[in-house]
């Protein structure tokens, strides 16, 4: 395992923004973003507008409408009583009236031309005591009864309440094209309806058209300010589904593929090189010379000449004292690429060639924690110090284990451990630094970062983090100047610049800076998703999400893994649909957008 970084999640403008600006968004950002909502933390995604009013409201757009739909306002309902498996939260406004008088029309048996003839007042009020009765059956759960009432009352008055009343019943009653049909009348009579653009979100759910359940979901939770909790989860979820399946499909297909060099770089360096003497094997297209030449290719960075080597190797077959390690090599590839399944049967392969290479029990420790098998995982350290208690990268890797679970104390003294038996190993050194920085011993975590940059003076990754804990103790200045170093000392590292990009962008504002170094890491390593997400966020935030997209469609293409690709197909859906909001409700875009102020 490689360093961990210590930058956490993303969240103000402000210093926490930076520290958080490299991990997962909350979905709501991509859909605050678009509609203009102010990125001043959580508060942000709550941010209050007017409440929405529905009945007279004149629409802010003219959205499209199911073309197969029938103007509800003449068609009873026939269809027979069924039993809705899930009964939905479908509650509606009930305006209490004093019962008519004995002497008023029946309503409910009105022809057309008698409806015709009344005046608006009088429709007005057969319209409001039939939807009233339809209430009261509704709350009785005798829908086909509701639904009837309201039909009779879209008689009299086309009221976007009444479509809304009539698809709640549907709802109840299962019949989800019916409750499609009839919030489509509703919107098209009052574009933002939120109680009908939840209900018609529900139905699409259920009728498996999740892409556009997302949307409507959508329009609720910004239209809502964020209020409703039910819709916004009820989103989270239709977006976790809609990036599931497409990445299921994407997955039938996709080649697997090594990640960035970066990556490859920093998982490989984990490890204390191995010391062989490879110079005397000949060039003669054997096994051990296309491993030979796996090894050349790896300390030339060529990652892919180096995996095709090894592939010939394997297959050629090598000789005893290099097979468990082209094996080992071989299942380190298919780790890197994602494929964990593989990765395990090419390092049981070569334990078995070689019960006593450490470093293949240590790998495999590596599959096994991001299966969640903790005590396998541990097994395979304990395992490993039976063989050899002297062999730093164990405690070293255990440290990685114990820090990404949480667990500080024994992180801290496996790191030191790992330096106590070889001090030469930079990554234990930084990480030592980190952890104690994360148990608050800052006094100790400085002191451990500036001895290691005495020691490791030309390490580019000691500035790097380094520069992230002098940003989180707001020193700015000094920040700066670490990750200016860690550039210099290997420009082709893009970390360093993706760490001063957001902290340009972020805590000092300058965004044509932070485009610029966003740009410079792509150029340094084109396949560093890092870069890609940091990139995208910029855009995004900066109303752009048009030109977002085209990096987190690159993010698709770059992901290795079905979970990775899940990830980034939901940054794509997430903002698609803010742009499709923006472009379907300019009006409450532009309002949302004026309270950034």
């Amino acid at each position: 395992m490689a360093p961990v970084q210590s930058t956490e999640k993303a969240s103000s403008v402000t210093l926490d923004k930076f520290k958080k600006s490299l991990e997962d968004k909350d979905w709501k950002f991509y859909c605050a973003v678009a509609a203009g909502l102010t990125l001043a933390g959580v508060g942000a995604y709550y941010i209050t507008s007017g409440s929405n009013k529905k009945g007279k409201k004149k629409p802010e757009s003219k959205r499209a409408v199911n073309k197969e739909s029938t103007s509800a306002a003449t068609k009873a309902s026939t269809t027979p009583a069924a039993t809705s498996t899930t009964k939905e939260a479908a509650t509606t406004t009930t305006t209490t009236e004093t019962a008519t008088s004995t002497s008023a029309p029946d309503y409910a048996t009105l022809s057309q031309v008698e409806i015709a003839a009344l005046t608006d007042e009088q429709r007005a009020e057969a319209a409001q005591s039939l939807k009233t009765k339809g209430n009261a059956k509704f709350s009785s759960k005798s829908y086909e009864e509701a639904a009837e009432l309201y039909t009779l009352a879209l008689q009299y008055k086309a009221d976007p309440i009444f479509f809304s009343n009539r698809a709640a019943c549907y709802a109840n009653l299962g019949y989800n094209d019916r409750v499609i049909e009839d919030c489509n009348e509703a919107l098209r009579l009052d574009p933002v309806y939120v109680k009908a653009l939840n209900r018609r979100a529900h139905a699409l759910e259920k009728k498996g058209d999740l892409e556009n359940s997302l949307y409507d979901f959508t329009c609720v939770c910004i239209l809502d300010a964020f209020k409703n909790e039910a819709a916004s989860k009820a989103m989270e979820r239709v977006l976790k589904l809609v990036s599931e399946r497409r990445a299921k499909e994407i997955m039938k297909t996709k080649k697997p593929r090594l990640p960035s060099p970066t990556f490859v770089s920093a998982y490989l360096d984990s490890f204390r090189p191995l010391v062989q003497d490879l110079a005397s094997i000949p060039d003669d297209g054997t096994g051990d010379a296309y491993y030979a030449k796996a090894y050349r290719a790896i300390a030339e960075k060529d990652y892919s000449g180096a995996l095709e080597a090894c592939e010939k190797a394997v297959e050629l077959g090598c000789s005893k004292p290099y097979q468990a390690y082209a094996l080992n090599l071989m299942g380190t590839f298919a780790f890197l690429k994602g494929n964990t399944s593989e990765a395990l049967t090419w390092f049981n392969k070569a334990i078995e060639a070689d019960p006593k290479y450490v470093q293949s029990y240590i790998k495999r420790s590596s599959i096994y924690m991001e299966q969640g098998d903790v005590e396998t995982t541990f097994k395979q350290f304990e395992d490993a110090v039976a063989i050899n208690p002297s062999d730093p990268d164990i405690y070293y890797h255990r440290g990685q284990v114990n820090y990404i679970s949480g667990n500080y104390d024994a992180a801290a003294k496996d790191y030191s451990e790992s330096i106590k038996l070889d001090d030469s190993f930079v990554y234990a050194h930084i990480q030592l630094g980190v952890v104690q920085y994360k148990l608050g011993s800052i006094s100790s975590s400085m002191s451990t970062f500036n001895n290691t940059l005495k020691k490791f003076a030309n390490s580019t990754d000691v500035h790097n983090y380094y520069g992230e804990l002098l940003v989180d103790q707001q020193k700015l200045p000094e920040a700066i100047d670490m990750f200016g170093k860690a550039m210099t000392l290997d420009p082709k590292n893009p970390l360093p610049y993706i760490n001063k990009a957001m902290l340009m962008y972020q805590v000092m504002g300058n965004i044509e800076e932070a485009t610029q170094l966003c740009e410079s890491a792509l150029e340094v390593d084109p396949a560093c998703d890092a870069a890609v997400a940091s990139l995208a966020q910029i855009l995004l935030e900066q109303g752009k999400p048009e030109e977002a997209l085209k990096y987190y469609e690159m993010a698709i293409n770059l992901a290795r893994t079905e979970a990775e690709l899940e990830h980034a197909i939901s940054y794509v859906e997430a903002t698609k649909t803010q742009t499709r909001f923006a472009n379907d409700f300019p009006n409450a875009a532009a309002k949302l957008k004026a309270l950034r102020g």
